[in-house]
């Protein structure tokens, strides 16, 4: 490389930093794509709460709409007025079957207005009645007199509850509760969206027993996790919905988990807060979106950015390499030529004119110079730069 010309030397600098500058473009164009899909499918994960979110809204209308029809119900009012359990049940039954078909209600009761706020009768469990009744539900319906609804959590599952005050002769004379279970939440977003859902409950707010028996010894997954249980999901895919953190602790708008890889695809994960009716946060939405077409379209977009810059780095290394000739080193040659004009005017011996065999533009026009400004030295075979009077005086 020493042999080299100065302004081929000068050349690759310039493209070797052009091309480091290729490269981290590229880089960071990368960073720059990579944090816009990340925040595009943290927007999608978050679309997902808001869908759970809806779905129950959705739900909670459709209970009270129910339960409206129910309270206009004159057989329902009279039996209940008599305290007739059975005259209850026999007008109620009927109406379950056909909600529990079309509407997927899965519990119905029939609640005392006196302080203790006892079970008259359940209607999908008619033998058993006579219990206290504490939920939130029942308790915002109370202390309202309106509507009381939310997601109430059992010793196993979640169940969508709405409460409302019986009203005859501007009295109230009990309560009316449907409730039903949310498992079909998660299917119904699926369908929408495409994507994996997993309902996960902190084991502190479940009954460990009933749910051993609920799912007997084989489908036991209790111990699964060490904090919380997959109380619901729509798919059982390895590893999707492994959350070692608090449950509790999730912000408002979410966590993004980052991404996974299986196989091929790729998925972009995510964990929502679940409050029940009373506020408390007891699990978390855990949602797995697929973005393995925005993933590819991702790598795409890079390697066409790399190309893309790695042309301009080039071009921008060309157009500097001749500017730099044009204005620098075309004009050196010039002085050089004159110089070596001068300098065979003035007969200096051939091989002391310049050295042909450097391609150091800035060496050859360093030993023009010295050979036009030392003339008498040159000639006189002198030590090659020291002044007249330190050569005479060694004489």
């Amino acid at each position: 490389m020493g042999s080299l010309s100065v302004e081929i030397k000068l050349g690759l600098c310039v493209l070797v930093a052009c091309l480091l500058a290729a490269f981290a473009g590229t880089r960071a164009v990368g960073s720059i794509f990579e944090r816009n899909v990340e925040e595009t499918a943290l927007a999608t994960l978050q679309g997902a709460a808001d869908s759970f979110a809806a779905h129950e809204r959705s739900e909670i209308e459709k209970l009270a709409t129910t339960l409206d029809v129910l309270l206009a119900n004159d057989d329902l009012r009279d039996a209940f007025l008599a305290r007739d359990r059975a005259r209850l049940l026999a007008a109620a039954s009927p109406l379950f079957a056909t909600m529990s078909q079309r509407d997927r209600i899965t519990h119905w009761y029939f609640i005392e207005p006196d302080p203790a706020r006892t079970v008259f009768l359940r209607v999908h469990l008619p033998e058993l009645f006579g219990d206290r009744v504490d939920r939130a539900t029942l308790r915002r319906a109370v202390e309202t007199g309106e509507l009381g609804a939310g997601k109430e959590l059992g010793q196993t599952a979640f169940a969508l509850r709405a409460v409302r005050p019986w009203y005859h002769r501007g009295q109230i004379i009990g309560y009316v509760e449907l409730a039903e279970e949310i498992d079909h939440f998660l299917t119904a977003m699926k369908g929408d969206t495409g994507d994996e859902y997993g309902l996960l409950v902190k084991k502190k707010f479940l009954d460990e027993q009933a749910w051993a028996r609920v799912l007997g010894p084989r489908s036991n997954t209790w111990n699964d996790r060490p904090e919380v249980v997959v109380v619901d999901t729509t798919t059982f895919t390895e590893g999707i919905v492994d959350y070692a953190g608090d449950v509790e602790a999730i912000p408002e708008r979410g966590a993004a988990l980052g991404e996974a890889q299986r196989g091929e695809r790729s998925w972009a994960r995510g964990i929502f807060p679940v409050r029940d009716a009373s506020g408390r946060k007891v699990g978390g939405l855990f949602v797995l979106h697929d973005f393995t077409r925005q993933h590819a379209a991702l790598r795409g977009a890079v390697v066409e950015a790399f190309f893309a810059l790695l042309v301009i780095a080039l071009a921008t290394a060309a157009a500097v390499a001749l500017l730099v000739r044009r204005l620098v080193f075309a004009r050196l040659a010039r002085v050089r030529e004159r110089l070596e004009a001068h300098a065979r005017a003035e007969s200096l011996p051939p091989s002391r004119v310049v050295e042909l065999g450097s391609e150091d533009e800035i060496g050859r026009l360093e030993e023009l110079f010295r050979q036009v400004l030392f003339p008498t030295q040159r000639r006189d075979g002198g030590d090659g730069g020291a002044p007249p009077s330190a050569q005479g005086g060694a004489r």
